[in-house]
């Protein structure tokens, strides 16, 4: 499932893209999975044609992200008011722009392997100092066209929305695709979308907890200003992440496995599978570790380990976000690379650049990858250890009783 990274590039492609375009020649499919509002309607197809007509010829005036949703923000022709396009990928989704390239990989289809072997080439390169040449040649091979092969032709396989964005005499050809069907595309409009931040009180980016990619601070993002590479929405919206403070209260008052945690969007809007491990790797904590079970809350200090989990939670989205999900680009230290070797499984573990061995364990249902000697559960308090004889004691005696 593309996360917080891989959203904020696409988010990033658009902006570099398609601000100032016009929509035309629209087409949506009928699928209510992907339109919600259609599972409402009497008549789809009339509503795909209300649609259709509303979004026909309006301009796209700005691009936004929370999370894993991203929108692109519309202005009809002779009105003053805006519209917003809300997208989620759900576990497949992609956006295309015809002949735009994207460096996304997709790790899970042996991308990963692909990657370590480039970055071991380029290591090499380096020591022959012939580092700037390969460099370009590593580049230019993991760019991927967001067209993948097999969608040479237009429009591509899979394809739920499409329209051409037109600008001048320049023209471009977008494809919202979807192979498994668990994406949402969501048209809103009225006063209550006028901004970003009144956006981010609809349903369902209501139910959201903080994007911690984005810094506590308000930053306005400057619409028409060029814009390279990065961050292309660094704007809280309203909803800044947590202090340490309140992150460490938040963090000790649930008894889940950190890593389930983590991917709990009404908390932390944006983490997924993979951007969680990395979290609790970079934390030095065991991904199946419920902290509230072995730390104490204290309202007048934070725990070092909750510290150090707050800081790594902020490092790796942010990074990630930075480089806009660009794997060649990740940081030599980061797990990212290794995660995906489950899926060999005759050959030997996978090992980081240090050589410590990567494993996998299921934790809330998800496939989690974590690196054993680096990560141990935490010690049990003493004071804990106790109650819980207590406890167990008291259970004994009750039984006995009972027996009597």
């Amino acid at each position: 499932m593309p996360e917080v990274a891989e959203v904020a590039h696409v988010c990033a492609l658009l902006r570099r893209n398609v601000i100032g375009f016009k929509i035309a020649n629209l087409q949506l499919k009928n699928d209510p999975l992907l339109l919600p509002i259609l599972k409402s309607s009497p008549n789809a197809e009339l509503e795909l044609e209300k649609l259709q007509s509303s979004i026909a010829n309006s301009t796209v005036k700005s691009v936004g992200r929370h999370g894993k949703h991203f929108w692109l923000r519309l202005q009809p022709p002779g009105s003053a008011s805006t519209s917003v396009m809300l997208m989620h990928f759900g576990m497949t989704g992609m956006v295309k722009i015809r002949n735009i390239k994207s460096h996304l990989v997709f790790m899970e289809n042996g991308g990963d392997k692909k990657i370590l072997e480039d970055k071991l080439k380029e290591k090499e390169s380096k020591l022959k100092d012939k580092s700037v040449k390969l460099e370009a040649e590593v580049q230019t091979e993991n760019a991927i066209d967001i067209i993948d092969s097999e969608d040479a032709e237009w429009p591509p396989r899979f394809v739920k929305l499409e329209f051409d964005l037109v600008n001048g005499d320049k023209k471009l050809e977008f494809a919202f695709v979807d192979p498994r069907r668990l994406g949402r595309i969501r048209f809103l409009e009225g006063d209550t979308v006028q901004t970003d931040e009144d956006l981010l009180n609809n349903e369902p980016l209501s139910k959201l907890g903080p994007d911690y990619s984005k810094p506590a601070e308000k930053i306005k993002k400057e619409d028409g200003a060029d814009f390279e590479f990065g961050d292309p929405d660094p704007d809280h919206h309203g909803r800044p992440r947590l202090s340490l403070q309140d992150f460490n209260k938040l963090i000790l008052s649930k008894k889940k496995p950190i890593k389930a945690l983590l991917q709990e969007q009404e908390y932390f809007s944006g983490v997924g599978n993979w951007v969680s491990d990395e979290i609790v790797y970079q934390a030095r904590i065991h991904p199946a570790e419920v902290l509230s079970s072995k730390l104490s809350y204290d309202p007048s200090a934070v725990d070092p380990v909750i510290s150090k989990l707050y800081e790594s939670l902020i490092y790796v989205v942010e990074e990630s976000v930075k480089i806009e999900g660009d794997v060649t680009k990740f940081p030599d230290h980061w797990l990212m690379l290794f995660r995906w070797g489950k899926r060999r499984k005759n050959g030997p573990k996978v090992k980081t650049n240090d050589g410590y061995e990567v494993d996998h364990i299921t934790v809330g249902g998800r496939t989690s990858c974590f690196v054993p000697k680096l990560q141990k559960m935490l010690p049990v308090p003493k004071k804990r250890s106790i109650d819980k004889e207590v406890k167990e004691e008291k259970v004994q005696t009750k039984k006995r009783n009972t027996k009597k």
